[in-house]
């Protein structure tokens, strides 16, 4: 949601600098048009945190013990690790009882 709104200024900043620069030679003008690419530069930069659609964890990652509730969708989200990269990858939880999960 972040990203779209980054990318959507970023877009009608860039584009309105451009036009106003071309039709007016305005200064104000570039400075729009640049503040329009640093929000573009800001939607493709930053990224979500984390997405779990995940349905089970990928191959190597290891159950780190944490557990949480997705603010977004209400559900049950486990932590996994790959213990080589540090890369971590969020996977709905299945049951509360699942002993490789650890609970």
């Amino acid at each position: 949601m972040r990203n779209r709104w980054f990318l959507t200024f970023g877009g009608i900043g860039l584009v309105a600098g451009v036009i106003l620069f071309l039709i007016t030679g305005s200064i104000a003008a570039v400075y729009l048009a640049l503040i329009g690419i640093v929000l573009l530069l800001a939607g493709f930069l930053v990224g979500p945190r984390y997405r779990a659609e995940l349905s089970e964890p990928p191959p190597g990652y290891v159950f780190t013990g944490e557990r949480f509730v997705d603010p977004t969708s209400n559900r049950t989200v486990d932590v996994w690790q790959h213990p080589a990269s540090g890369q971590r990858a969020y996977v709905l939880a299945k049951d509360a009882n699942d002993p490789e999960r650890g609970s």
